[in-house]
């Protein structure tokens, strides 16, 4: 009786044993966890507020900027870093000209009318890059904020028998990955047509040539009355085309407007407004990327207008 009642005291005392291990288990499971959870909320903060010096950085560089024109050869177009901004800390930025690119939200003007030069360019800009030019009535539909399908184009009815159904978002856009919505625009299509896109508020129209890839700069001809310019600056040897920037600006306006058409004014500009600032900041093992859009006015300051984390 006695031999019984020490094997049931000793079940016991395994059992109590078994259930304080694995409550132990889950406290410090638990514990780890809740750590791990505050290091790296931790780590995020930290991380965006260096992110917040780079931009700051960033507009006193481009505040500092006071030529007439921005150019390859100006100082803020150089990579920063990686630079040790505290132990185990580093920074890494580049500022890049959103200007020299076509703004696609200049398709459709402020009173909800396609702006037919601008829709001349981006489809003499589609041809270019053996991207077919139907995706132009199809961008202006979803920018406009009429219901009405363009031709070639379309509206909600379109969207809603895709799978997931969606709607036409008939208003301007802060991304230029809006495009991989329209039918068709598959990857390959949309990263052929990224580095020569963007997505600025309309009133930026002014594409900044000096800023330009040689594919803007040749999509611009389909102002051109002959279509056609004296230089194709796509087919430009790389090399020679860098060589020529990094003096100055090239090509000018003024060049322009004897190859193109006198009036091109309207379209293109020598100086920029807009900027994207590309920030990445390690910390330890972990790295943070941050994507600011910033404003310069015509005083000089600079301010961000969108940030957006890991991605552009």
């Amino acid at each position: 009786m006695r031999q019984r009642q020490q094997g049931v005291a000793l079940i016991t005392a395994i059992v109590l044993v078994a259930l304080a291990t694995v409550l132990a288990v889950a406290i410090g499971t638990r514990s780890a966890l809740t750590a791990r959870r505050s290091a790296g909320s931790f780590s995020v903060e930290q991380g965006l507020q260096f992110a917040a010096g780079a931009e700051a950085l960033a507009a006193y560089v481009l505040r500092e900027d006071r030529n007439a024109q921005d150019t390859f050869a100006e100082t803020w177009t150089q990579p920063y870093g990686p630079v040790e901004i505290a132990p185990e800390v580093s920074l890494e930025a580049v500022i890049r000209d959103e200007q020299g690119k076509f703004n696609l939200n200049t398709l459709v003007n402020a009173r909800g009318e396609v702006d037919k030069d601008a829709e001349a360019i981006f489809v003499r800009l589609l041809e270019l890059l053996e991207i077919e030019p139907r995706f132009a009535p199809l961008l202006v539909d979803w920018l406009d904020s009429n219901v009405l399908a363009e031709s070639d184009g379309g509206e909600d009815s379109l969207y809603l028998g895709q799978s997931p159904a969606f709607r036409a978002a008939n208003t301007t856009i802060t991304s230029v990955s809006e495009l991989l919505q329209l039918p068709g625009m598959d990857r390959e299509r949309y990263l052929k047509l990224l580095p020569h896109v963007t997505a600025l508020p309309p009133e930026a129209s002014k594409i900044n040539v000096c800023m330009a890839s040689g594919v803007v700069l040749d999509a611009l001809n389909a102002l051109s009355e002959t279509n056609k310019s004296a230089v194709e600056y796509s087919r430009m040897d790389p090399k020679q085309l860098a060589d020529a920037r990094s003096r100055g600006c090239f090509p000018t306006v003024s060049i322009l407007r004897t190859s193109v058409r006198p009036d091109i004014d309207k379209h293109i500009a020598e100086k920029t407004s807009y900027f994207r600032l590309q920030s990445w900041i390690s910390i330890g093992t972990t790295r943070f990327a941050l994507y600011s859009l910033l404003y310069r006015d015509g005083s000089g300051q600079v301010r961000p207008l969108l940030r957006t984390l890991g991605t552009e």
